[in-house]
């Protein structure tokens, strides 16, 4: 159709093309399907190792309010490992979970609250103390009485890196992926 010396044209040409051809589907079949794979290649990494960060980030969070708590009430702030979430074992494993209650002894008596207890360790996420501490004590000036302790988490699987909690007589926990003293951490 032409209007005066102008020809007006449809939108829609017969030699436009309209979608991809079948090499450019291919292609783009292969790249999705390669950047899948290698994904799925990362995920378990990617998944323990945000584990271990939570981990990490929660017994790091209770050493910190225990001190606080400790400092704030002029009392004992005693973090210890339990199973029950209600009290102490008499036991060096912190991996079932563990309480933090304020106290005037070392042992939680009837009318103390709990302030806040953990949950089990995540599946394949070990945690190991040093020296053997079945509780950390807090004493109201915020130092930690004892020895220096360490306070090593390990992923059994070795997708995650192993991450250390540094804890001073002062008090101040400090996170490290070596052991204290600086030497490599060694994971079972």
């Amino acid at each position: 159709m032409s209007v005066g010396s102008h020809r007006i044209h449809s939108e829609r040409s017969p030699h436009k093309q309209m979608g991809l051809s079948l090499p450019e589907l291919l292609i783009t079949l292969a790249v999705v399907a390669g950047l899948s794979i290698a994904a799925a290649d990362n995920l378990p990494r990617f998944i323990q190792t945000n584990r271990m960060a939570t981990e990490v980030n929660w017994f790091m969070t209770a050493l910190q309010l225990a001190r606080s708590e400790a400092v704030k009430h002029g009392r004992r702030g005693v973090l210890c490992p339990s199973t029950d979430k209600e009290h102490c074992t008499d036991s060096m494993e912190w991996k079932h979970g563990w309480i933090l209650f304020a106290s005037d002894t070392r042992k939680r008596e009837a009318d103390e609250p709990v302030l806040q207890s953990g949950n089990p360790l995540a599946t394949g996420i070990e945690m190991r103390s040093s020296r053997y501490r079945k509780r950390i004590v807090y004493q109201p000036d915020g130092s930690s009485g004892g020895s220096n302790s360490s306070f090593t988490f390990c992923d059994l699987r070795q997708h995650a890196r192993p991450r250390v909690i540094c804890l001073s007589n002062t008090g101040r926990p400090r996170l490290t992926q070596t052991r204290c003293d600086g030497r490599p951490i060694a994971c079972p």
